[in-house]
């Protein structure tokens, strides 16, 4: 039985599903390991009974019930421990040793508790499936946009379309230019870079960095007024599209309105007297309004190989300071309040875990976790709003946090691994992203922890076209039918790509640019909005497909999956991609998906294979 749910319960419901809970000394239940005779050992994807029946039934599948048996005198125990945590679990965990040490064969004891593991597993999953209101923002299909450089009129007019007035734009944007992403799939907008940009060591010609920002709680002028932004809002809702900003957390602009209002909030120390002619390196001078004393102030940095690197025209925020975490806990709360806002992509968010902070700039930080008093108090008080961690490392305790969705880019280093998508698509490694859609198929299913955000291109990464070259549409059609959220960087469905001098990005932040949407590359256009058409027309038709990744024997060169129906037994349609150069023959047998599919790809092609395997 499920009690009603309330915050610290919810919270309970997670860790037995899928972040683990604690035993009685202290320490941290690791997820289960399996053991199968002569196949090495299998850790479960994560902690807690969502980890724990995913790879039990995945490799039951793979290698049978007997190689199974041998782990069963652990299951006990493992499950006991888990649910020993938390009290309202004492009847289940009677139901569970029962079924354990009940009369019978081995094979009947493993069925027994297995199949009262699963049923207990579904009831959690179900209860907490429907007390998560932000659950939306894990089948999101987000279309990101720069406004900066997006060129409406540019747009209206390489669609056949009078360009329109000039004006700000987010008083400029209508529902026909929202209908039109829309059309292409997409049900949520990120507008990137709506805050003003500092002043001070400015980076560039082209209105600098929008990560460099001068004031959190403030919208740039030039993109319109917050009525603009508002009624912005409001007319996505009304066409049932959700709109997420960013919250930049780790660092404000060297001028920002927060580091002359309260310099206390930021990596300082008091500046030698007399003042040398410069800083250290990281550093830079403010001095205090307050006081009139000359501070030296951190650079908005990271740590990397050991060492600090920073950002030279940011500011480092001190998250060791309580007052510090309330006023930017405020502020983000306040585009909720204000504006309706939907949901955050937090920029770098593992920076601001207190682990990496205090090891960074050597702080001495508060018991709790910045990112969990955030997210509780927002989704307290809103609980439908969602949160998307930026994390290239910590996926556990980002989750931990209660984040909603996390970047799946590079490979994690956790108890039973994490391999990143975008990376893995990179590779053009079979085996590579072959272990990616291993991971994608667990955090898809699993509910009690953060699911991955899939993306083949964003604003920090080359366009898709350079990234991936002849294997473009290959990684593009593996990662647009994938289940669950993805992130898409508008102008890049035309190909566009401007990269500059250092930056990578297909839109600089350095240099004026403005997407010119005439300069379409006729094959890349007509291959992204095919793509996304069949992508909306799939997710349609499915409502919500389950994902099944496709394993043969020895080390095949091509890599897919099977997508089901939600309750269906049999596989709707396959999706298949060779990410080599050579052709790869394509030779699977799987019982459990039907009769199995022979064939061919060319070398870096692929194929959707429709109405289950034949």
């Amino acid at each position: 039985m499920v009690p009603i749910a309330v915050p610290g319960r919810l919270r309970q419901m997670r860790a037995l599903l899928s972040l683990g809970t604690r035993k009685s000394d202290g320490s941290a239940i690791a997820p289960f390991v399996f053991r199968i005779p002569g196949r090495g050992q299998h850790p479960a994807p994560s902690a807690g009974l969502e980890g724990f029946i995913h790879a039990e039934e995945r490799l039951r599948r793979e290698h049978g019930r007997d190689a199974m048996l041998g782990n069963l005198a652990h299951y006990s125990r493992y499950l006991d421990d888990l649910l020993a945590a938390v009290p309202w679990t004492r009847d289940v965990r009677e139901l569970l040793r029962h079924a354990d040490h009940d009369a019978g064969t081995d094979a009947a004891r493993y069925e027994r508790l297995l199949d009262a593991a699963r049923s207990y597993t579904d009831t959690l999953r179900c209860a907490l499936s429907d007390l998560d209101a932000a659950r939306w923002i894990r089948r999101a299909r987000i279309y990101q946009l720069f406004p900066r450089a997006y060129n409406l009129a540019g747009r209206r007019t390489a669609y056949g379309r009078p360009p329109g007035r000039e004006a700000p734009f987010f008083k400029n944007i209508n529902a026909q230019d929202l209908a039109d992403i829309k059309a292409l799939g997409f049900d949520t907008i990120w507008p990137m870079g709506i805050f003003p940009i500092g002043q001070r060591n400015r980076s560039g010609t082209g209105g600098g960095s929008p990560y460099s920002i001068f004031d959190h709680a403030a919208l740039e002028p030039e993109l319109g007024s917050r009525e603009d932004f508002r009624a912005f809002v409001a007319l996505a809702h009304s066409l049932d599209m959700n709109v997420i900003i960013d919250f930049v957390p780790n660092h404000t602009s060297m001028d920002s309105a927060l580091l002359k209002n309260h310099p206390e909030f930021f990596i300082h120390k008091q500046a030698p007297h007399p003042r040398p002619a410069a800083p250290d390196p990281g550093w830079f001078e403010h001095r205090d309004p307050g006081t009139g004393r000359w501070l030296w102030v951190r650079h908005g940095g990271y740590g990397i190989f050991g060492r600090v690197d920073w950002w030279n025209d940011t500011a480092q925020l001190d998250y060791s300071q309580p007052g510090l975490r309330r006023e930017m806990t405020s502020i983000v709360r306040g585009w909720v309040d204000e504006f309706g806002v939907d949901g955050f992509r937090v920029d770098m968010a593992y920076l601001d875990l207190n682990a990496n902070f205090s090891r960074t700039w050597g702080a001495r930080m508060p018991e709790t976790e910045f990112m969990d008093e955030l997210l509780t108090a927002v989704k307290s008080a809103h609980p439908g709003t969602a949160f998307i961690a930026e994390g290239y490392d910590n996926w556990d305790e980002l989750s931990a946090c209660g984040f909603d969705l996390i970047y799946s880019k590079n490979n994690m280093d956790r108890p039973g691994g994490h391999i990143g998508w975008y990376d893995a698509l990179q590779s053009r490694d079979p085996g590579w992203i072959r272990a990616a859609l291993e991971r994608a198929e667990y955090l898809h299913w699993q509910v009690g922890g953060a699911d991955m955000l899939a993306f083949i291109g964003n604003h920090d990464e080359a366009a898709p076209a350079r990234a991936f070259g002849p294997w473009l549409r290959g990684a593009s059609l593996l990662t647009l039918l994938l289940p669950g959220s993805q992130l898409f960087y508008g102008s890049q469905e035309v190909g566009f790509d401007h990269p500059a001098g250092t930056e990578p990005k297909s839109i600089p932040f350095g240099v004026p640019v403005q997407v010119d949407w005439r300069e379409a590359v006729p094959d890349i256009t007509q291959f992204f909005h095919a793509a996304m058409y069949a992508s909306r027309a799939i997710r349609s038709a499915l409502d919500g497909p389950r994902l099944r990744v496709l394993r043969a024997a020895g080390s095949p060169d091509w890599v897919g999956y099977a997508l089901f129906a939600p309750g269906g037994s049999r596989p709707e349609l396959l999706v298949l991609a060779n990410p080599t150069d050579h052709a790869a023959i394509v030779d699977f047998q799987d019982p459990s998906l039907g009769p199995g599919w022979i064939g061919s790809l060319p070398p870096f092609g692929y194929t959707v294979v429709q109405n289950g395997p034949h």
